[in-house]
């Protein structure tokens, strides 16, 4: 399935108050599963619907169950503080049976929907999420028959004609789109929520947005594209994704709980488009969904016209919000917000550090109310794309392999002011490489400079702050020092074409080096270009996180990019 990056989406909320003033895209929606057991109320700002877990066949096959419904009505109370969320209680779940028996006989199956309409009535519920897993299949320890496929349809015929036209009837499905007779039901719901996770267990990620060698044979691109092909249109189509985690260990699986084994590291799949965790041999032991992979499967969402997100369960999340605010953002929240464009190499010797601006950035989005989007390459960059966007980070993207229109576009997004632009070192690495010729305008627009040498030991070093003035110094300690970086030197200073903002002092270099350049300048803006923009020499670490005066720095660049 072809994406195009056209849309861009907010990213996450800071505060109920805030949400308000911005508007809603009322086409789009975000399914929360709440479970019954779990304590907390939801904040129904960050979703349109809440799928209450769970009801189920009574013994008798002819009614509703519902666990702990004196949960059910407290969650149905929030309608009164939000009128627009709706409520469904969501019948079955992983081994809940009776299913078979009860859509088998006309009999059972119609006092069952007579049923669910009471329940709707009784509760206040906007509708019913069928959650039957699965027809035909007993992998749950569940009675299966080959006809559940048909009475399946039947079933969810007669609910639909019990409940009435003006309420939700939605459901649950595998991701492999098994089980169900799609073209024969859709009259019939309104809503089919695809279960894209749980799709891969021990070292593979069991739910990759795209398949790569550490995820199992379906990802959330497969389960979409075998739902669409199954018959499911895109305008019904809502894809889930996790708040938990699974692999070979099951310590804290919901991300608010998660607990990293000693000696773990936290890596990044650039392909699959997902975080895993390595125990201390490299082995992968956990795959799981955080803020820059949701961030990623909602733009997916956006970009193939699906109807929304679902996700299981609301209560997995931390105490930041972090998961539920960035998929409630990316798909209903989007106007009036400031557009980032982040260009990183995904990978490589830089991929730590890269994996740790992500990560701040997220973080950044959710404090300073702005959008991400994400690419490892130019070639999506156009006019059309750029139109859209407020500040490109150029987060250790060299300046070579773009194409003619991705280059053209950039060149007149600076020239003209059409945004802002922050780059990290490897954008003045300009000469001929790897087969690439200089790009001419982006050396004058580094200040005429070409790439000569770097410290090949990586050095810590004192950095001198020049130009207090300009916003992007204002904290900053007049000298500090950051740890492990390349520092690059060029054939000349750039200084008589930009205003430098800071430089390094090369006789600070732990451990020394005889790569030096004299005068060398390590934060600077060409101010003759109409965007605002400033370039960081440094950027090859990810400790420089550690560092007070490097986060300041990056921050205040964010802050003066964005103002208006």
């Amino acid at each position: 399935m072809r994406i195009n990056i056209t849309r861009f989406a907010a990213l996450m909320l800071a505060s109920l108050l805030w949400v308000a003033t911005f508007a809603k895209n009322d086409d789009k929606v975000v399914v929360a599963y709440v479970t019954s057991w779990s304590h907390e109320m939801p904040d129904p700002q960050f979703m349109t619907h809440i799928n209450y877990a769970f009801g189920g066949v009574g013994e008798t096959f002819d009614r509703v169950t519902i666990d702990n419904p004196e949960r059910l009505a407290s969650i149905v109370a929030l309608k009164k503080n939000n009128p627009g969320l709706k409520v469904l209680l969501s019948i079955g779940g992983w081994g809940s049976g009776r299913f078979s028996e009860m859509a088998a006989d006309p009999r059972f199956r119609k006092s069952f929907a007579k049923d669910c309409d009471r329940v709707v009535k009784q509760y206040g519920l906007d509708g019913i999420d069928i959650d039957w897993e699965y027809p035909t299949s007993n992998a749950a320890d569940i009675s299966a028959s080959p006809d559940d496929t048909k009475n399946f349809t039947l079933l969810m015929k007669d609910i639909r004609k019990a409940i009435g036209k003006k309420k939700l009837l939605t459901l649950a499905t595998v991701c492999s789109a098994e089980y169900i007779d799609f073209p024969a039901i859709m009259p019939y719901v309104d809503l089919v929520n695809v279960m894209s996770y749980d799709m891969g267990g021990g070292e593979r990620h069991h739910a990759g947005l795209h398949k790569s060698e550490n995820t199992g044979h379906y990802t959330s691109d497969h389960a979409v594209e075998a739902h669409l092909k199954a018959g499911v249109p895109a305008e019904k189509l809502v894809m889930g994704m996790p708040f938990y985690g699974r692999g070979t260990i099951r310590r804290g699986g919901d991300y608010g709980s998660m607990q990293m084994p000693e000696g773990s590291t936290e890596i990044w799949d650039n392909t699959a488009k997902v975080p895993f965790i390595l125990d201390k041999d490299d082995k992968i032991i956990f795959g799981f969904d955080n803020p820059r992979s949701l961030n990623l499967k909602c733009q997916y969402i956006n970009d193939n016209g699906l109807r929304g997100a679902m996700y299981w369960d609301y209560a997995g999340d931390d105490n930041k919000n972090s998961l539920r605010s960035t998929v409630a953002n990316k798909i209903l929240y989007f106007d009036d917000m400031p557009n980032v464009l982040v260009l990183n190499e995904g990978g490589g010797q830089h991929g730590p550090f890269t994996r740790a601006a992500m990560n701040w950035l997220m973080e950044q989005a959710r404090d300073k109310h702005f959008t991400v989007t994400e690419l490892q390459n130019a070639n999506a960059v156009n006019s059309e794309v750029l139109k859209d966007v407020d500040l490109i980070i150029q987060l250790d993207f060299p300046p070579y392999t773009w194409p003619k229109e991705a280059a053209d576009a950039f060149t007149d997004y600076i020239d003209n002011g059409k945004g802002a632009w922050i780059g990290f070192h490897h954008a003045t690495l300009l000469g001929e490489f790897d087969g690439y010729p200089m790009w001419k305008w982006f050396s004058d627009f580094m200040g005429g400079v070409t790439f000569n040498n770097y410290v090949a030991a990586l050095a810590d070093a004192i950095v001198d702050s020049e130009d207090t003035t300009h916003p992007v110094m204002q904290g900053v300690y007049k000298r500090f020092i950051l740890n492990d970086d390349e520092w690059y030197t060029y054939d000349k200073s750039p200084r008589p074409n930009v205003r430098v903002l800071a430089s390094v002092d090369e006789q600070s270099y732990t451990p020394d080096s005889p790569v030096k350049m004299g005068d060398h300048p390590v934060v600077w803006t060409n101010e003759s270009k109409k965007a605002k923009n400033v370039y960081f020499q440094f950027g090859h670490s990810p400790r420089l996180f550690n560092s007070a005066s490097f986060v300041k720095l990056f921050s205040n660049a964010i802050d003066w990019s964005l103002a208006k």
